[in-house]
């Protein structure tokens, strides 16, 4: 961690930057436990320690969610394997086992999310005697759309608001999106998004995430992402320019957020689309709850890859980097005995941002 922020430290100086913006939890992570080191340098684009804590720990989370009335999954910490065996007969399957918070890989943390859908599951999965650390959240699994709020605080009041639901994720059973739709604000979540953002104290950028249920229409709150988030690229294709209004507050500006933005606007993460059917159509070919998944890939694939779907990435002024990682992600489905899927080193090893 001390040559981490040396280094760091170094290049903002070198390069003169004024505002430093971590981009995903790890790295929200280390920043949050180095703030000192930082916040008399540059601005640094996140709340202080005690607030940010709140977020990166799921568990303090749900607990103030629960707090301001909204509706949170069945939840219990566990902290090693045997613990699981208990709740076999008394929690319902399936099961979403998840870290209670995030900390950085190199010191050894458990930063994987499980579903499990029988006891032989949690068996094969987590044999006797294994350790969590950090403790993981054991959550009842809730159906529905992920819906993703995104909000910019600034003196607890929303500037500026954005609503999109996930249409794919990556893997198919749920995890990070690779397409997805603008939506017009719904009420309810909106409130609830600023009155959960409010009890935080947050300030900056965040994106709440619920899933809701398309038959009832209810909202289960997931967890709130209090970084930028992976489909940044959505609402600003659809004319909601948080990273710019985010740089304006620092910098004692006052935004003009347009009042509307393009609904309906549709977003593709092109690399993650494809390596979705990739996994579709190789590890789990097996897998009974594939199979209906795999026919609608292969009925919808051309309205996927339509040319009228913005692209998260590519654009005619900077194309390199997309193509790129278009040239990683091919090289990878052809050679993939380099790269251990497993683990998740292929095209999808730099995306952080999950269910």
């Amino acid at each position: 961690m001390d040559a981490f922020v040396t280094a760091l430290r170094a290049f903002i100086v070198r390069h003169g930057h004024d505002t430093l913006i971590p981009a995903d939890d790890l790295a929200l992570a280390a920043i949050t436990e180095r703030y000192d080191d930082f916040k008399d340098l540059v601005h640094v684009a996140c709340p202080p320690p005690s607030v940010t804590r709140l977020v990166l720990n799921k568990s303090a989370t749900l607990e103030i969610a629960q707090q301001c009335g909204i509706r949170v999954p069945r939840t219990v910490t566990v902290s090693n394997s045997d613990e699981l065996s208990e709740y076999v007969d008394r929690f319902p399957f399936p099961w979403v086992l998840k870290p209670v918070e995030k900390k950085n890989r190199l010191e050894g943390s458990d930063d994987k999310s499980y579903i499990i859908s029988t006891a032989n599951d949690v068996a094969l999965k987590f044999p006797a005697g294994r350790e969590f650390s950090p403790p993981m959240l054991l959550q009842e699994f809730c159906a529905g759309a992920g819906v993703g709020v995104e909000v910019l605080m600034h003196q607890e009041n929303g500037l500026a608001f954005f609503q999109h639901r996930r249409l794919k994720e990556h893997p198919y059973s749920g995890g990070v999106a690779v397409t997805a739709i603008a939506e017009r604000p719904n009420p309810a979540l909106l409130d609830s998004s600023l009155a959960l953002l409010r009890a935080l104290h947050w300030e900056g950028v965040a994106m709440v995430e619920f899933k809701v249920n398309p038959n009832e229409g209810s909202a289960v709150l997931m967890e709130v992402n209090g970084r930028y988030w992976g489909s940044i690229g959505l609402p600003i294709l659809a004319g909601i320019d948080f990273p710019y209004y985010h740089w304006q507050i620092a910098h004692g500006e006052r935004p003009e957020v347009p009042k509307t933005y393009a609904v309906g606007t549709r977003w593709r993460w092109s690399v993650g689309c494809l390596d979705r059917i990739y996994r579709l159509f190789g590890g789990a070919w097996y897998e009974a709850a594939s199979r209906p998944v795999r026919l609608h890939e292969l009925l919808h694939f051309a309205e996927d890859f339509s040319p009228v779907i913005q692209d998260a990435t590519f654009t005619l002024s900077d194309p390199l980097p997309s193509m790129a990682a278009l040239f990683h992600a091919i090289k990878f489905f052809i050679f993939p005995k380099h790269a251990n899927a497993a683990e998740g080193i292929g095209p999808l090893a730099k995306r952080s941002d999950r269910f």
